[in-house]
């Protein structure tokens, strides 16, 4: 391929990664005020200011461009594991709670960067939709929740290595503590205030989860 096409190719790429921002960030704004059902792609393609067509080359349905919102969160859910995977390794934790608490910080974080991205992925973890969407969707939400899991369970294993933690099963561990403690609770407190713009009480309720955890592994 020589320069001029590299270069124009480049552009065009460049060209529908911006198209397919300005239609995600126009989406995840009908979705908020609008709500889910009550949103029409013909209403995203106008306030986007695409054809309907258009938005269907990017997006096969509806459900995969709400389920597209999620991908973020996804990502950012490994970068926060990494910062967490790097302290372990070099051996910054002092004791076993002082681990499982920066690790609930970083979840906590995951949900600030994006409540509603993450109000996305909760709901796609309850509705079994995956085998709804296009491939190509489906195989992104596949390897990102696959690489996110293997990643918090080595992180498992190294503060057990490291004698931060109790020896415990790895993969119910993980599951328990991220879909059980953390999302279940995020879950809840939402719920109870589905009415309200913030839960007051969502971030007492993750550090009693949080002690409770600590109390039952820490070392």
């Amino acid at each position: 391929m020589n320069r001029h096409k590299k270069t124009a190719l480049e552009r065009k790429e460049r060209e529908k990664a911006q198209r397919v921002e300005n239609i995600l960030e126009v989406a995840k704004e009908l979705f908020i005020t609008k709500g889910y059902i009550h949103t029409t792609m013909d209403e995203i393609a106008l306030e986007s200011g695409f054809s309907k067509p258009t938005l269907y080359q990017y997006f096969k349905t509806k459900d995969d461009l709400y389920f597209s919102l999620l991908i973020p969160v996804v990502k950012d859910i490994f970068l926060q594991l990494g910062e967490v995977k790097e302290r372990l390794e070099a051996e910054q934790y002092k004791s076993g709670a002082d681990f499982i608490h920066d690790l609930f910080e970083h979840y906590y974080l995951i949900y600030q960067n994006d409540p509603e991205g993450f109000s996305i992925l909760q709901l796609f973890q309850q509705t079994g939709m995956l085998w709804e969407l296009s491939e190509e969707l489906r195989t992104t939400i596949m390897e990102g929740g696959k690489n996110n899991y293997d990643a918090t369970r080595h992180i498992v294993r190294v503060a057990i290595k490291q004698k931060l933690i109790k020896k415990v099963d790895v993969f119910p561990f993980v599951d328990m503590m991220w879909g059980g403690l953390f999302v279940g609770t995020v879950q809840q407190e939402l719920i109870k205030s589905i009415r309200k713009s913030r839960n007051e009480y969502l971030k007492s309720t993750l550090e009693l989860a949080e002690k409770i955890l600590i109390d039952a592994v820490a070392l």
